[in-house]
């Protein structure tokens, strides 16, 4: 199976909660007409839970248990899912750590990796500028930037 490309946590989430702002563009990946094969990593099933689930002043969804986990399920059966291994994922986090990087950006690094792991030269995501600059051989998109079609590959390639 030909995977397209891989979606980012952040346009899963959108994707599943309508008050989001950029949930039409990232739910319409799916629901489009063209015959497109999307790719979701494993943890990004894990970091798209923790934001749906969060509770407090500053969580903005609050979704229970049961429809957070009903959301990502029916996402699940309509995307491929990949992921990297125990030592590829512990590789990536030596690697970051050793390059200074620090906090949530390893979250997207191990997206990006998990997409180079799988051949897989796009990533969809609403955060293109983090992705970019830690990827620039791949092609980094938003939704609405996917929907055009394909795009020119990086430079140097």
């Amino acid at each position: 199976m030909k995977i397209d490309a891989l979606l980012d946590s952040n346009v899963l989430i959108a994707m599943l909660v309508e008050a989001h702002e950029h949930h039409g563009p990232s739910l319409d990946l799916l629901v489009s007409e063209n015959a497109t094969q999307f790719a979701i990593a494993a943890h990004s099933y894990a970091e798209a839970y923790s934001t749906l689930t969060r509770r407090g002043e500053r969580a903005p969804f609050q979704l229970t248990p049961q429809e957070a986990w009903a959301a990502l399920e029916s996402v699940r059966a309509v995307t491929a899912l990949v992921g990297l291994t125990a030592p590829q994922t512990f590789e990536t986090t030596r690697s970051y750590a050793q390059s200074g990087g620090i906090g949530a950006r390893l979250y997207d690094r191990l997206i990006g990796e998990a997409a180079a792991a799988h051949g897989i030269a796009r990533i969809v995501t609403w955060n293109v500028g983090h992705m970019r600059s830690l990827f620039p051989d791949l092609s980094v998109e938003t939704p609405r930037e996917f929907g055009k079609g394909p795009v020119a590959a990086p430079a140097g390639q």
